[in-house]
């Protein structure tokens, strides 16, 4: 009886170790996004709101790529599973909301060759709507599903791996993620 009860002690201050409830951590993510096909770099928040359930806070943004600009801003929860010493793994719900925006160089670029394939049909090239009178930029909510496995590499310092499909609307894309994050 009194191995088990020490076997339960110590289980419980393994897994109550893992996470605590209160902890606050900022950190910074280097990301590859599957729909605009390049790298993003992003930074995050999160706050432990139990010992298992963390929010979530990020700001990413994707370099550009053939005249196209994307950001986002995510809010996710994380379920942590302690699954050894150090070693979480979680599944991520959230909200997401992306901001596309594609450069005026390439709308130029569009416009002057609709003017042009205008005028090789003998239409009036002034017949072409002016694409630069427009926004060139796009914004949505979306929403986030997917997992994630962190590292502990000390009590202030971790580093993790996350994957999410981002749900939006016109720009569905697979998000793989690398960053570390500094604990309070």
């Amino acid at each position: 009886m009194k191995k088990l009860f020490l076997t339960l002690c110590v289980a419980f201050i393994g897994v109550s170790a893992f996470a605590q409830k209160g902890e606050t951590a900022v950190g910074i993510n280097l990301m590859y996004g599957t729909e605009i096909s390049n790298l993003g770099i992003g930074a995050k928040a999160q706050y432990n709101f139990t010992d298992a359930i963390r929010g979530e806070a990020s700001f990413n943004y994707f370099l550009e790529k053939d005249a196209m600009k994307m950001w986002d801003i995510n809010i996710n929860a994380h379920y942590l599973f302690p699954v050894a010493n150090k070693l979480k793994l979680y599944p991520l719900v959230g909200v997401t909301y992306t901001n596309w925006n594609l450069g005026s160089s390439i709308l130029s670029d569009i416009e002057n060759e609709l003017k042009d394939m205008y005028d090789d049909w003998g239409i009036p090239s002034d017949d072409v709507e002016d694409f630069d009178s427009g926004s060139n930029s796009k914004g949505t909510f979306g929403a986030n599903l997917g997992a994630g496995v962190q590292y502990d590499l000390s009590d202030k310092f971790a580093i993790g791996l996350e994957v999410k499909y981002q749900l939006v609307s016109d720009f569905n894309q697979v998000v793989f993620g690398i960053g570390g994050t500094y604990k309070f």
